[in-house]
C-alpha cells in the first residue's frame, strides 16, 4: 500500500517536476558512483573554479528555475535507494544548475565533533538561494569554495 500511495502522489506531480527528478535521480546514481569508483582528481574537474564564488546577487529571471532544483534534490533525498549524503546532493545539485547555465557554488567545510574528530559537510548556493545542505552548514568552518 505504501509503495501505491507513492505512486499516485508522484503521478500527480506536474510534468517538469517529474523530468527534473528522474533527471537528478539519475545524476545522483553516476556522481555516487563516480565518486566511488574513480580518482577524486578526476570528479575535482566538475566542481568548478577552486576558492572562487558565484554571484550572490538574487536573479528574479532563474529563480523558479532554481526552487525546481531544489525540489526535484529533495524528492531525490527522500526516495534515492543509496545514501544521498550532502556531497552527493551537493555536486549532483551543481550539476544540474550548470546544464541550465546557471552558476553556483559549492561550499565544503569542516568541523571538529565532542571527540576531537573532524566533520565534514557540503551545500550549495546558487545566487541568493542555498540550494542543498544549509540547515546543517551551522557551526562548520569553510574550508574550500568551488564555482
Amino acid at each position: 500500500m505504501k509503495i501505491l500511495r507513492k505512486f499516485k502522489t508522484f503521478v500527480k506531480l506536474p510534468a517538469r517536476t517529474k523530468l527534473l527528478f528522474a533527471e537528478a535521480f539519475f545524476t545522483s546514481a553516476w556522481v555516487k558512483a563516480s565518486l566511488k569508483f574513480f580518482p577524486f582528481k578526476r570528479v575535482m574537474g566538475w566542481l568548478g573554479g577552486i576558492q572562487q564564488e558565484s554571484d550572490a546577487e538574487a536573479d528574479p529571471n532563474t529563480l523558479e528555475l532554481r526552487r525546481e532544483v531544489k525540489a526535484a534534490l529533495s524528492l531525490c533525498n527522500k526516495y534515492a535507494p543509496w545514501p544521498t549524503e550532502c556531497y552527493t546532493l551537493s555536486l549532483t545539485g551543481k550539476l544540474l544548475l550548470r546544464r541550465r547555465r546557471i552558476k553556483s557554488t559549492l561550499y565544503i567545510g569542516f568541523m571538529k565533533d565532542e571527540n576531537g574528530k573532524y566533520k565534514g559537510h557540503a551545500w550549495l548556493r546558487a545566487n541568493d538561494l542555498y540550494i542543498s545542505g544549509i540547515k546543517e552548514a551551522r557551526g562548520y568552518q569553510i574550508h574550500s569554495r568551488f564555482s
